[in-house]
């Protein structure tokens, strides 16, 4: 692994620490986060519900509320159509709660996984209208669901979109007849960038802000996943102002979808997230029942809540209905107000869970066994494919692949056929832009730049594999696939004090965006080495005769005896964590890596 220390300005760290007050290491972790404005690097650590933006900031906030509101007047049905991961799941609730609440009559309707695939479906639209619905808001979805919204305009069925998925770009398809029919307004809006859109009431989008709007404003809301998106039409239809405590009982939801989404703790999202995981960490009367129970399910009551709880723990549980049954178990999860059913609705995701790991692992082993094969070394892309192979499962094993083999990656599952694909990448490779790229052997796709999903025919999946694994080559040429660990900066340990470590807090919650702090230290002497769980180490570590401070690397037990030993001298990259034990709080260093420094 490459490590890469961060260049910044130290006129510019010493500048932003004087003007804003700030520790000289926090402030090089601002810039090193591109904040070097004084009052930008307030409004950060403040991270103040205050500072949330008027929904009136997207172009069609005011037809959707607008559309919305005359239904309700009317008393026309209204369906929510989500997705089935948790960024869909918890937007239509929250949607579907709030809309309940304003007397709306009000369903909702999240597609089969494996029968109905992403998004709108024809099927299901002309379902719904058979069923007496007049309006249908989309959470997570339909963006690209152009031959969708068409059918639904012909059929009477009014359509309001929220998403924030990519666009459709007619470049990267054969040419359809239908996609090039966009309603004259947003077709116009979007000229400029040749994006298809659907013909619908209104559309919801990061990227549909007013034209007037600073760009500060714009690149805040940029980062909003489905979720957030609901967040705001939710916001704009209760007229709840950014300092309105009402605001507060949605951010549980909000902070759920956006972290299992992994969206960017940056801008709003970071505002939400904060706020809405000191909620998740309340254990009181007005918790939500779903929540409760399924932090009770999952050994997390009275524990506080951090991204990696929700990320690794309550996110997997709710995604897994949606990956192997349908996600209705999980929406009425979210919206029961029944304790006594949310405890068995919590129960039932976390046998469904159980269960999706144990599919999970037989598919991660055939997976694995298949990349070593085929000496994924010297390949582009790794694509892979299998009839036995459940798709729901296959994003999961996807991710895992590229942890261990650092190359995009792509499963898929094959049936009467017909693949579904689910692809993860690395830094330097745009997945949404290779799976264009290779358009005219697909079916269909959509996504974000490090994941996206696709379907194929069987036939085709040779010349994909292919096609994909050469763009991949030509992208990184000959710097070749070389995993990289960024520093924020060199320190001395001696300077880790416990003030300092309250300082970085503030910074808190990390993630996609805002990733945890990374120092680099060298000549550490190892006063004491041992193995702790069979694969890790526990150490002892000093530089130059200062303080000692205990260390912990995880899965880098092999070292032991070999580059590890008591009396040697390493360099690490490390992040420093407060560890309270027996009423004493010292500094623990979580090592990321380690060399000899000899």
């Amino acid at each position: 692994m490459k490590w890469i220390l961060a260049e910044s300005d130290d006129r510019v760290v010493a500048l932003l620490s004087e003007q804003a007050g700030l520790h000289p290491l926090i402030a090089r972790l601002m810039v090193n986060r591109s904040i070097v404005d004084p009052m930008a690097a307030r409004s950060f650590l403040a991270c103040d519900l205050a500072a949330l933006s008027d929904p009136a900031l997207f172009t069609h906030m005011g037809k959707a509320v607008s559309r919305i509101r005359s239904a309700i007047a009317a008393g026309a049905r209204i369906i929510v159509y989500g997705d089935y991961d948790v960024d869909g799941v918890t937007g239509a609730s929250l949607l579907y709660l709030t809309l309940r609440d304003l007397g709306a009559d009000v369903g909702c309707y999240i597609p089969d996984r494996l029968t109905e695939g992403y998004g709108l479906n024809a099927h299901a639209v002309q379902k719904i209208k058979a069923s007496g619905a007049g309006l249908v808001i989309t959470v997570d979805c339909g963006i690209s669901n152009l031959r969708e919204a068409e059918l639904a305009r012909s059929l009477g069925l009014d359509l309001i979109v929220t998403d924030h998925h990519q666009f459709t770009d007619p470049k990267s398809k054969p040419p359809n007849p239908l996609e090039n029919r966009v309603s004259s307004e947003l077709g116009a809006q979007m000229s400029d960038s040749g994006a298809a859109l659907p013909d619908a009431c209104a559309i919801l989008h990061p990227e549909l802000i007013s034209p007037e709007a600073p760009s500060s404003l714009r690149n805040s809301v940029s980062v909003l996943t489905g979720v957030g998106i609901a967040f705001k039409l939710a916001q704009a239809l209760l007229e709840l102002q950014p300092d309105d405590r009402n605001l507060l009982r949605y951010l549980d939801l909000v902070t759920l979808g956006t972290l299992a989404d992994v969206g960017r703790i940056t801008g709003e999202n970071r505002i939400l997230v904060k706020h809405g995981l000191q909620i998740l960490s309340s254990d009181t009367a007005a918790e939500r029942p779903g929540v409760a129970a399924l932090k009770k399910v999952s050994g997390l009551n009275g524990k506080a809540i951090g991204v990696g709880a929700v990320g690794f723990t309550l996110a997997p549980r709710i995604n897994a209905s949606g990956r192997l049954e349908n996600a209705d178990v999980a929406f009425r999860l979210l919206t029961t107000s029944s304790r006594e059913e949310a405890v068995d609705l919590a129960a039932t995701l976390d046998s469904v869970n159980r269960e999706r790991q144990s599919v999970e692992e037989v598919i991660w082993e055939a997976a694995r066994r298949h990349c070593r094969q085929m000496d994924a070394a010297a390949k582009g892309a790794l694509i892979l494919s299998s009839d036995e192979w459940h798709p729901g499962v296959i994003g999961i094993v996807a991710s895992r692949i590229v942890e261990e083999f650092y190359r995009p990656t792509a499963l898929i599952s094959v049936k009467d056929g017909v693949g579904k694909g689910s692809a993860r990448s690395i830094p330097g490779f745009d997945l949404y832009k290779g799976l264009a790229a290779c358009a005219d052997l697909l079916t269909g796709f959509g996504g974000h730049t490090y994941a996206a999903g696709f379907t194929i025919a069987e036939s085709n999946i040779p010349r994909f594999r292919d096609r994909l694994s050469s763009l991949v080559l030509e992208q990184f040429g000959n710097q070749g696939f070389v995993r990289t660990l960024s520093i924020d900066s060199a320190v001395t340990l001696n300077d880790l004090t416990i003030d300092l470590m309250r300082e970085l807090e503030k910074l808190a919650p990390f993630g996609q965006g805002n990733p945890e702090p990374r120092f680099g230290a060298r000549g550490l002497e190892v006063l004491s080495a041992r193995a702790v769980g069979n694969k890790h180490l526990k150490l002892r570590l000093r530089q130059q005769g200062g303080t000692a401070f205990d260390a912990i690397a995880f899965n880098r037990g092999s070292l032991l005896g070999n580059q590890v030993r008591d009396g040697a001298r390493l360099a690490v990259v490390f992040t420093p964590r407060l560890n309270a034990w027996n009423g004493k709080t010292t500094v623990e260093l979580d090592i990321r890596d380690i060399k000899p420094d000899n």
